[in-house]
């Protein structure tokens, strides 16, 4: 709740939740009801939005659920768990009978990136009653992490050209995290737009980036946000003139490594810093460069109109 009404003395209306599962944490539309002024979306799985709960959330009306799927039921619950696709829909029923805003959120890997942008799918959604949908990239961070899952850079194009044509063709509003670099002049966290406050109070600059500097439980959030490494990190935004690649991790995975290094930010759970262990970090480096090499043409051929508004604010100057 200080978190919050922090935020919101800076402005701040709109907060993501994530886990593990945020409807475990009991008390949480308790305290989301306190702040009837902000929006607050939930990446969910769905499995404990009864009828209950959703009739709380339609009282409330500043909770907009962002039901996590991966695909059918083979994509979700091969990731998921057994028979979560199938209760997450059921969900999506319950909030739909009551009116409630919601979306979706899905993370492409090479096992469904066609599948999450298919008319099939897309229909489903829209069907399920979503009101806009969130795309995430598979990133190579936490426990375990695996290069392998990450899109192919021409598979992150296929989803960037599918995500153009479902919003050309679907009455559907989606978003690509990595893709849609153009349309927010490039990465917005270290406080530029967002940042991650994880469940421990760290201040990471992304959920995706797992280093600190500072804490909520012994500094206030405007200070954490004019730290040297936030600072930092936002004096170097955008990371390059290529706003389809907008990522310090996985577009430019020597920004991540030097600005770690130079504010001496810790990793904020055991084993973050194996981002850059030799095999993962060149494995980042040569990903990259295919990215690089890949979305040359495409930014020089189509995103022209970009130079004319973005490159051209007084932020950038």
């Amino acid at each position: 709740d200080r978190i919050i009404t922090e935020a919101e003395e800076l402005g701040t209306r709109v907060f993501f939740l994530i886990g593990g599962e945020p409807f475990f944490y009991e008390p949480l539309l308790d305290v989301l009801e306190q702040h009837p002024d902000s929006v607050f979306q939930p990446y969910t799985n769905a499995t404990l939005i009864d009828e209950n709960v959703a009739d709380r959330l339609q009282r409330m009306g500043n909770v907009v659920p962002a039901v996590s799927l991966e695909g059918f039921s083979t994509e979700t619950n091969n990731r998921r768990g057994n028979n979560v696709f199938e209760r997450a829909m059921a969900a999506m029923d319950i909030m739909k009978d009551r009116g409630l805003m919601m979306a979706f959120s899905a993370t492409a890997t090479p096992n469904n990136v066609d599948i999450i942008t298919s008319n099939e799918w897309v229909d489903m959604m829209i069907e399920k009653g979503a009101f806009y949908g969130w795309y995430f990239t598979y990133v190579p961070v936490g426990l375990n992490p695996d290069l392998n899952y990450m899109p192919t850079p021409e598979e992150r194009n296929r989803l960037r050209q599918g995500v153009s044509r479902v919003r050309r063709s679907k009455p559907l509003l989606v978003a690509d995290f990595w893709n849609d670099g153009p349309l927010t002049g490039g990465c917005i966290a270290g406080g530029r737009r967002y940042i991650h406050i994880n469940n421990k109070a760290d201040v990471e600059p992304c959920v995706f980036v797992h280093f600190a500097v500072d804490n909520l439980k012994e500094k206030s959030l405007v200070d954490a946000l004019g730290s040297d490494f936030f600072k930092g990190f936002r004096s170097m935004q955008p990371f390059g003139h290529n706003l389809l690649r907008p990522c310090p991790i996985i577009d430019h995975p020597a920004v991540i490594k030097s600005l770690v290094t130079k504010y001496g930010a810790r990793p904020t759970h055991e084993g973050a810093d194996d981002l850059f262990k030799p095999d993962l970090h060149h494995g980042l480096i040569q990903y990259a460069k295919g990215v690089a090499d890949l979305y040359k043409p495409v930014w020089d051929e189509e995103y022209q109109w970009v130079d004319r508004w973005v490159l051209e604010d007084e932020e950038y100057k």
